[in-house]
């Protein structure tokens, strides 16, 4: 009876990312003797003050359904950034992804245009194209894969009805400098179109390099507790819609209660640990800058553009599959076939856990 009718178009589409691939961090056994460079999750773990918070979850009356506006988590995400007035500007959701699709649906109407790099984060342009959006990305050059405000300001030229930019650059950890993304933001204005800015590895940056500091009504940026905050199995996220009439549609399209109780709790503990995501801050610019040095060393490989504070990189090996290279060291990380216009000879790697860190430095030294 629905011959004809579902929109087999998604089957038809061959590209997966790399969150979904069959063997990864979220599929390997809890045994496995794999060092996690892998998903973007915290190398440091949960947040002190999350894990003492847990410890009383039994008091909470999980019958009841979560506030449909958190004004609570709202206000403290603007304490946070710093930016009065913020949380009448901030929409919640179950993980920044939530946020970016809901985007997608009001943005990228069938046959619209969505322009960014590539490789990029991968499910936006997927979950935009399963929506008969066309992609069109300007295709980044190794072995540096730099985009810079010229590579930007070539993207912006084909007056896209969206524009898409991961600020860190996911996977290489590069950043666009805030005053180049602002003349981004602008130009953008003045030809009609968007702006989205995923800063979902922002929290690895100061504040004050954020773009939540622009003030202009085509950019919206979206973020998220999962990656320096340690809550990444909770799934909350958010976005800073400064546009009036785009965040009153939004809260009509958005499912209600988007939050649980659990993440909204957990949510609100993390970010009154201040010390826990310094701590991590510290230890990611301290590991990325000892596994730069090994990996510098090795005559075959390559590594991109990259930030020092931002805690993914990405490498390439010049004749062979790194991926399965790395593998069969005993390091996990993520396969460039996960992305568009990339393939296994690449891969994102994330600094491991303390504890792991010596080891994997052994290991990569062993890379010719």
């Amino acid at each position: 009876m629905w011959k004809g009718r579902l929109p087999r178009h998604i089957l038809e589409m061959t590209h997966e990312s790399y969150a979904r691939r069959n063997e990864s961090q979220l599929h390997r056994s809890p045994s496995s003797l794999l060092i996690n460079c892998g998903l973007g999750t915290n190398p440091l773990g949960v947040p002190p003050s999350v894990t003492r918070l847990l410890k009383s979850c039994h008091k909470w009356d999980i019958s009841q359904y979560p506030p449909p506006v958190a004004r609570s988590l709202t206000s403290a995400i603007a304490r946070y950034l710093g930016i009065d007035g913020l949380e009448d500007s901030i929409v919640l959701g179950h993980g920044s992804m939530d946020v970016l699709i809901n985007l997608a649906r009001l943005l990228l109407p069938p046959g619209s245009l969505l322009c960014g790099v590539s490789p990029q984060f991968t499910d936006m342009p997927l979950q935009a194209m399963q929506g008969n959006v066309r992609y069109h990305p300007v295709i980044l050059k190794g072995p540096r894969f730099e985009a810079n405000l010229e590579t930007w300001k070539r993207v912006a030229r084909q007056r896209p009805h969206v524009l898409y930019i991961d600020r860190p650059h996911n996977p290489t950890g590069q950043v666009l400098p805030l005053e180049d993304l602002k003349l981004i933001v602008e130009e953008s204005l003045d030809r009609g179109c968007w702006v989205i800015v995923d800063e979902a590895y922002g929290d690895y940056l100061t504040n004050e390099e954020s773009a939540v500091n622009l003030e202009f009504p085509n950019c919206i940026i979206t973020r998220s507790f999962s990656k320096a905050w340690g809550l990444a199995g909770m799934r909350v996220g958010y976005g800073v819609i400064k546009d009036p009439e785009l965040f009153q549609i939004y809260r009509l399209l958005q499912p209600p209660f988007g939050v649980s109780i659990t993440g909204l709790e957990a949510a609100l503990a993390a970010l009154e640990d201040g010390e826990f995501l310094e701590k991590t801050k510290e230890y990611v610019i301290a590991a990325k800058r000892v596994m730069l040095d090994t990996l510098g060393k090795a005559k075959n490989l390559e590594v991109a553009a990259t930030h020092p504070s931002s805690p993914i990189m990405m490498v390439r090996h010049r004749k062979r599959n790194l991926f399965e290279m790395l593998g069969k060291l005993g390091i996990d990380s993520e396969p460039g076939s996960g992305y568009l216009d990339l393939d296994d000879s690449a891969v994102r790697m994330r600094v491991p856990p303390p504890e792991d860190l010596d080891r994997a430095l052994e290991m990569l030294s062993f890379i010719s």
